[in-house]
C-alpha cells in the first residue's frame, strides 16, 4: 500500500491500485485500521490524554517529588503519623488539580466536536463526511469550492479545478489542476498539476482525488518537521510563563533561607527540610496551569452558551483584547439574504432577455454555489433546451463567471460579474434594441451604475458573445469582444441589530471596519445605514498605491474598504496591527482565509466554507456582530477572573511564606508544622476553583485587560507584605501578650491565616469596596465553608490531634477576631490607594525590562 515515488507522474489507476483502493473507496473497517496505524506511526492521537496520565501529571512537580521523598524518609525514621497526613493532603491537592483539568479537557473536546472541519470521502461505495484528521492513505476524496485538502492526493478526475497553494508554495494566484496532464517524474512542486496538497484549498471547480500521504508524510508535514518550530505563544501564555519563573525564584530564595536558618538554630533537620519544602509547595505556581485551564474552559462553556465556540482556548484572552473588528458586509451588517430586485437593460427598463441570460449563467454553472445565483434562480430558470458545454469558473481577480452554452444550436458565451470588469472586456453594448460601440454608451451605463449603487444596490453586469460553431472549451482569454446586455440589481437590507451591535462594541472600545468586494458606492450606503464613518472609503486600487507604512497610517481613519481582493484584506489587517490595534477578522468565504490567518483572532461561522473554519480560532454559531460583542465581553471577563486568581493567591502565598521566614528568626519552634502548611494551602485552593465563574465588575469589561508582570509583581509585594505585617502583629500578640504555647501558636495562626485568606480574597477580587461588589454564589459559599472548617477543626479531636491543633481559649479567639477586622479594614485602605495612585502611575510609565514585563495586551 505504498504509492509510487513519483505518484504525480503516474496514472491515476496505478496510484489507486498501489494504495489498495479503488473508485468505490475503502471499507469502513480498512479505514479504521489504517487510521490506527497512521496515528501510531506519528505518535499522535487526537484528544487522547487519558485520565490516568492526567492524574499522574499532577504529581510530577520536582518540588512535590522532593517533598514526597522527604516525607517517606520521615516515615522510615518513625514519624508515621506526620508523614501519613502529609501524603493524604498531597493526594487531595493532586486530585483537586486533576478534577479541574479533567473538567476543562472534557469541555474542550465537546466544543471542538461541534466545529470540526469535515471532508467528503467515498467509503463502502458511498459518500460520507469524516473529520479532516481521519482521512487516511487510500481514501477517495471528493473536492468542491471551499474545501480544504485533507492530505497529499493524486487527482483522479477534475473539472475547472483551481487550488490556492499559497500556504505551501507562496504563489498568490490560484493554480489550475488537471487530472489528465502528463508530467515528468522530476516536475517541480509548483508544476504538479495532477496533485493537490495538504494545507491548500479549492477555490473553484470540482475534483475527485485519492490520498497518497497524510500527516507528517505530506509535503507540508515535512516542511513543518524540518522547521521544528512551535507556534509562537500568545501574550497571555508568555506572561504566565514569566510570572511562574518569578515565583520559582522567590520560592527558592525564601525556602533556602528558612532551611539555613533552621539548620543554624540546631532544629531537627528532617522537620526543617519538610517545613522548607512545604513552604515551596505553598508558593510555587503548581496550581496555576490547572486554574488557568479551568478559567479558560469555564469561559469557553459560557461563550458556547452565547453561540461562540473557541477552537483554541487561549483565543479567549485574545478575543477579550480586541480593539478593532474587521468584518464582511453580507450577513453580518446586512440580512444576508440578497434578493434579485431588478433585471434591467442598458436603458434602465426591465428586460426578460436579461433575466433569461442571468438564469442560464446561474443555472448551468457548476463551480461554486453562491447567494447571487440562488437569488436569480428563485425568480427564473434556465431556458428550456439550453445545454452547458463548458465554463470558466469565477475567480477573485477576474470577478466574473462565464458559461459556454448551446443556445438554439449555437455555442454562446454568457458572462456575469462585476460591471467594471465586463466593461473592460466588452466591445459593444445593446442599447435601444441594437448593438452600438461601447464608447457611445459607457457614460450612461456608468451613471446608472452609480445611481443604483448609491441607493445600496449591488449591481452585476451581463454580457454575451457568439462563439464559433466548433467551440467546446472556453478560457479566460475568450472573454474579449463581449456585448454588454444589461444589469442585475440585488438588495440586501442592513440589519438593525448591526447598528445596535456597533454601538455596543464602541462602548467596549472596539471599532468596526467593513471590508467588502462590493463597489464603493454600495458599500458606503450600507455603512452609513449601520453607523460607520463614510467620509473616507478606501478601495483596492487605492490600497495598491500605498506602501505598508502609508497604509498603516491611513487605516486608522477609515471605516469602509471596498472593491477589495483577498490580498487587500490581508494587507488591511496587517496594517491595523502595525498601527497598534489588536485585530479580529470575521469572514466565511474562500477569499477570507489570508486575512483570518493574519488577524490576532480569526472568526468564522459554522456555515462557512471549510477553509475559513480551518483558518479561524473562533467559530460563531449565529452570524452577527451581537454574537461577537458577547464573545468579546466574555473574553474580557475570563481574563479578569484569571488575573484575580493570580493576584489574590500569589500575594497571599507570598505573604505567608515571608511571614514564616521572618518567624523562623526568633521563634524557638517551627511557625507552623509542614502538614498544617499543606492543609492551609489545600483549603485555599478550594474557593480558587470558583473564581473562574465569578461575577466581574462592569468597569473591567469596558476596555481590554492588560498583562503586566511588573504590575502583578508590585501587587504581590505590596499586599503580601501587608499580610506579613499583620502576621507579625499576630506573632507578637500570641507570644508576648497571650504567652501561647507551641500548639496554641500553630492553631491561632492557622485559623487566622485561613479566615483572612478568604476575606482578603473577597476584598481583592474587586477594585470596589468589599461590600459593593457581589461575588458569585459558588465562590461565596465555598469561602464561607472553608472559613468555618478552619474555625471548627481545632475543636474536633479526631482531626485536631493528628494535625497538631488544640482548642483556642476565648481570649485568643477575641484577639484573632480583632486582628482580622483590623487587617481587612487596612487592606481596603491600601487597595484604594493602590488603584487610585500606584497602579495608574505604573500604567503611564514605560516598562524598563521588556523581557520581564512587557505590558502586552492578552
Amino acid at each position: 500500500m505504498t504509492p509510487p515515488a513519483s505518484w504525480w507522474a503516474s496514472a491515476a489507476d496505478d496510484v489507486l491500485h498501489a494504495v489498495g483502493s479503488g473508485m468505490s473507496g475503502l471499507t469502513s473497517e480498512d479505514a479504521a485500521a489504517r487510521l490506527h496505524t497512521q496515528q501510531m506511526a506519528t505518535g499522535h492521537r487526537r484528544h487522547t490524554l487519558s485520565w490516568p496520565r492526567l492524574l499522574l501529571a499532577q504529581f510530577t512537580s520536582p518540588i512535590l517529588l522532593i517533598l514526597v521523598v522527604g516525607t517517606v524518609l520521615s516515615m522510615v525514621l518513625g514519624d508515621l503519623v506526620d508523614g501519613g497526613i502529609i501524603i493524604v493532603i498531597l493526594l487531595a491537592s493532586g486530585i483537586l488539580g486533576f478534577w479541574q483539568e479533567f473538567r476543562a479537557n472534557t469541555a474542550v473536546r465537546a466544543l471542538m466536536a461541534s466545529v470540526r472541519v469535515s471532508v467528503t470521502v467515498v467509503r463502502d461505495g458511498a459518500n460520507m463526511s469524516v473529520p479532516v484528521d481521519d482521512v487516511v492513505t487510500g481514501d477517495v476524496v471528493r473536492l468542491a469550492a471551499g474545501n480544504v485538502i485533507p492530505a497529499d492526493c493524486r487527482l483522479v478526475s477534475s473539472a475547472d479545478l483551481l487550488v490556492d497553494e499559497s500556504a505551501l508554495t507562496g504563489e498568490s494566484f490560484p493554480v489550475e489542476k488537471d487530472a489528465t496532464a502528463t508530467l515528468a517524474a522530476d516536475a517541480a512542486l509548483s508544476a504538479r498539476s495532477t496533485a493537490v496538497y495538504l494545507g491548500t484549498h479549492v477555490v473553484s471547480g470540482t475534483g475527485v482525488a485519492v490520498a497518497v500521504a497524510a500527516g507528517r508524510d505530506t509535503e507540508l508535514g515535512r516542511v513543518s518537521t524540518s522547521l521544528a518550530q512551535k507556534a509562537k505563544p500568545t501574550a497571555f501564555e508568555a506572561g504566565t510563563t514569566r510570572f511562574g519563573g518569578l515565583l520559582v525564584w522567590v520560592m527558592l530564595v525564601l525556602t533556602l533561607f528558612v532551611l539555613i536558618v533552621n539548620w543554624m538554630f540546631g532544629r531537627n533537620w528532617v522537620d526543617s527540610l519538610l517545613f522548607a519544602l512545604s513552604l515551596a509547595v505553598g508558593i510555587s505556581p503548581q496550581m496555576l496551569p490547572a486554574i488557568v485551564s479551568l478559567s479558560l474552559a469555564t469561559g469557553a462553556r459560557r461563550m458556547a452558551a452565547k453561540k461562540v465556540v473557541v477552537k483554541r482556548l487561549n483565543a479567549i484572552e485574545d478575543l477579550g483584547a480586541v480593539t478593532v473588528l474587521c468584518t464582511d458586509k453580507t450577513g453580518t451588517l446586512t440580512q444576508g439574504a440578497a434578493d434579485l430586485d431588478g433585471h434591467l437593460d442598458l436603458d434602465g427598463d426591465p428586460s426578460d432577455s436579461v433575466l433569461r441570460l442571468a438564469a442560464l449563467n446561474a443555472g448551468l454553472q457548476t463551480s461554486f454555489a453562491n447567494p447571487l445565483d440562488d437569488a436569480i434562480l428563485k425568480v427564473a430558470t434556465p431556458p428550456a433546451g439550453a445545454k452547458a458545454i463548458d465554463e470558466c469558473p469565477y475567480d477573485f481577480s477576474r470577478k466574473r463567471l462565464s458559461v459556454l452554452a448551446d443556445i438554439d444550436g449555437a455555442p454562446t458565451l454568457v458572462s456575469k460579474g462585476a460591471l467594471d470588469g465586463l466593461i473592460a472586456v466588452s466591445a459593444s453594448a445593446r442599447v435601444g434594441g441594437r448593438d452600438v460601440p461601447l464608447q457611445q454608451a459607457v457614460d450612461g451605463i456608468q451613471a446608472r451604475f452609480r445611481d443604483l449603487s448609491s441607493h445600496g444596490y449591488r449591481v452585476v453586469g451581463i454580457a454575451m458573445k457568439r462563439m464559433p460553431p466548433s467551440t467546446t472549451h472556453i478560457a479566460a482569454a475568450d472573454e474579449t469582444g463581449l456585448t454588454l446586455i444589461g444589469l442585475l440589481t440585488f438588495f440586501d437590507p442592513p440589519k438593525q441589530s448591526a447598528t445596535d451591535a456597533i454601538a455596543d462594541l464602541a462602548t467596549l472600545g472596539v471599532g468596526v471596519r467593513m471590508i467588502t468586494g462590493d463597489n464603493r458606492l454600495a458599500a458606503a450606503s450600507t455603512a452609513a445605514a449601520v453607523g460607520l464613518r463614510t467620509a473616507t472609503v478606501l478601495t483596492g486600487s487605492a490600497i495598491d498605491a500605498l506602501d505598508d507604512g502609508a497604509l498603516a497610517s491611513t487605516v486608522a481613519e477609515c471605516d469602509v474598504f471596498a472593491e477589495v481582493e483577498p490580498a487587500h484584506k490581508r494587507r488591511i489587517v496587517v496594517a491595523l496591527r502595525a498601527a497598534g490595534e489588536c485585530v479580529a477578522f470575521l469572514g466565511d468565504g474562500i477569499n477570507d482565509s489570508p486575512a483570518l490567518h493574519a488577524a490576532d483572532v480569526g472568526i468564522s461561522v459554522d456555515t462557512a466554507v471549510d477553509v475559513a473554519k480551518e483558518a479561524s480560532s473562533v467559530v460563531l454559531m449565529d452570524k452577527g456582530l451581537g454574537v461577537v460583542c458577547d464573545g468579546i465581553r466574555l473574553g474580557r471577563e475570563t481574563f479578569a477572573n484569571t488575573l484575580k486568581y493570580i493576584r489574590v493567591t500569589t500575594s497571599s502565598n507570598f505573604g505567608n511564606v515571608l511571614s514564616m521566614a521572618a518567624a523562623s528568626l526568633f521563634l524557638p519552634f517551627l511557625p507552623m508544622l509542614p502538614r498544617q502548611i499543606l492543609l492551609l494551602n489545600f483549603l485555599g485552593d478550594l474557593p480558587s476553583m470558583a473564581i473562574s465563574g465569578d461575577h466581574v465588575d462592569p468597569e473591567l469589561v469596558e476596555r481590554p485587560g492588560t498583562w503586566s508582570l511588573r504590575e502583578i509583581r508590585t501587587f504581590m509585594v505590596i499586599f503580601g507584605s501587608l499580610s506579613t505585617v499583620f502576621d507579625l502583629i499576630t506573632f507578637a500578640a500570641l507570644v508576648w501578650w497571650l504567652h501561647a504555647g507551641e500548639a496554641e501558636f500553630h492553631t491561632g495562626w492557622f485559623v487566622l491565616s485561613a479566615v483572612t485568606e478568604i476575606l482578603v480574597m473577597m476584598s481583592q477580587r474587586t477594585r470596589r469596596l468589599l461590600f459593593r461588589s457581589r461575588p458569585s454564589t459558588t465562590l461565596l459559599l465555598l469561602g464561607i465553608a472553608v472559613a468555618l472548617i478552619a474555625i471548627v477543626l481545632p475543636s474536633v479531636p479526631i482531626i485536631a490531634r493528628p494535625m497538631g491543633f488544640v482548642p483556642l481559649p476565648p481570649v485568643l479567639i477575641v484577639a484573632v477576631v480583632i486582628i482580622t477586622i483590623a487587617y481587612i479594614a487596612t487592606n481596603e485602605v491600601v487597595k484604594h490607594v493602590y488603584y487610585r495612585w500606584i497602579r495608574p502611575r505604573m500604567a503611564a510609565a514605560p516598562e524598563r525590562n521588556s523581557r520581564a514585563a512587557s505590558g502586552v495586551v492578552a
